[in-house]
């Protein structure tokens, strides 16, 4: 009995015997997706941590979290964090923006960005998927244009 509450507690019980290989032929799950924007940090980004400051370009695979100030630009293919107390002058190319601080600045080449109730932006964002918030404060333009979604030209085909 206690084997099968450890099991219901722990995972399943493992075996003691010899594991199979898993063979190639069987087709494996999808990998999982990651539904919010959080779920895409990373352990080895970047940090300004709060009450510090930061002069220069940041770029990099990984993402960056800003809790602090940062005069420069940010290049990163992660997910770019702006946390409450953080403040950039600068421009974000990044796939990835969450915004809960301020930013003078553009969001560029951005698949999804988001922007916090307590976010403060001026400046222009080019993204394919914006969510923004009550409360959060916004000045400047917004493309969210790919170029499959250009219009159709429509024919009319019946007889009248």
């Amino acid at each position: 009995m206690l084997k099968g509450i450890r099991s219901k507690i722990f995972g399943a019980a493992r075996s003691r015997g010899p594991q199979k290989p898993v063979s190639p032929e069987i087709p494996q799950p999808p990998p999982e997706r990651q539904r919010r924007l959080e779920d895409r940090s990373d352990p080895a980004e970047s940090l300004i941590s709060a009450g510090s400051s930061f002069k220069g370009e940041i770029s990099g695979r990984a993402g960056a979290r800003i809790s602090g100030e940062l005069l420069g630009n940010i290049r990163s293919e992660g997910l770019v964090r702006v946390e409450e107390t953080g403040k950039v002058k600068g421009k974000i190319d990044s796939p990835y923006v969450i915004l809960e601080g301020e930013l003078e600045g553009d969001i560029r080449s951005a698949r999804h960005v988001e922007l916090r109730s307590r976010a403060k932006m001026r400046g222009n964002i080019k993204t394919a998927l914006l969510a923004i918030a009550d409360h959060c404060s916004f000045e400047g333009q917004i493309d969210m244009a790919n170029p499959e979604d250009q219009p159709v030209k429509f024919t009319e085909k019946r007889n009248t």
